[in-house]
């Protein structure tokens, strides 16, 4: 058991081991990024991917579902074993945070890094603008990384080229990494 463990948890370790930028790797600052930004808001879409998230070398992997309806976010956190782990909700015009649900069954450490990231409207808010915003210098082969407030956020490849959704946006500050691998996103 502890080796089928292993082989699970390996890909995991080595596909957010490298954090840095990459060759082809554009940096912007957040006003070079804003200024390029098209004016469009999307008001409401469902988002469902996979998510890695550390915060001092504590973590967890699994599977997210986030659905925005009118300025009412629903954020669904699963472990790899399809057991939801977090439901968390914010209601955007009193930017309140509530944790409808955090698994009983999961550790101490899992639930203070799901708190550590989504306790904070503020977090869920730039978690939401960057990831239906990303940069128009993003292309298939070209990564970019914005810098923001203590977060660098990076984005890397393209899902939809309609709606320009990126494939994988990270966010890193500090002790914490969150990395997103987008599966769907509808708008």
């Amino acid at each position: 058991m502890k080796i089928v463990l292993i082989l699970l948890l390996l890909p995991i370790f080595f596909g957010c081991a490298n954090i840095h930028q990459s060759k082809n790797d554009i940096p912007l600052n957040y006003n070079e990024y804003k200024e390029k930004l098209e004016a469009a808001k999307i008001k409401s879409f469902r988002l469902s991917g996979k998510i890695f998230l550390y915060v001092n070398e504590k973590g967890l992997s699994g599977r997210m579902r986030w659905v925005s309806l009118n300025g009412n976010d629903t954020v669904e956190i699963y472990d790899p074993f399809n057991s939801i782990v977090a439901k968390i909700s914010l209601v955007e015009s009193t930017r309140n945070v509530s944790f409808d649900s955090i698994s009983p069954s999961h550790s101490k450490e899992t639930k203070n890094v799901i708190k550590h990231i989504f306790g904070s409207s503020d977090n869920i808010f730039i978690l939401k603008k960057f990831l239906l915003s990303p940069p128009s210098e993003l292309s298939e082969n070209q990564s970019v990384s914005i810098d923001f407030d203590d977060w660098i956020i990076k984005f890397s490849g393209i899902l939809d080229t309609n709606h320009r959704v990126s494939k994988i946006v990270e966010y890193n500050k500090g002790n914490i990494t969150f990395k997103i691998f987008i599966n769907q996103l509808e708008i």
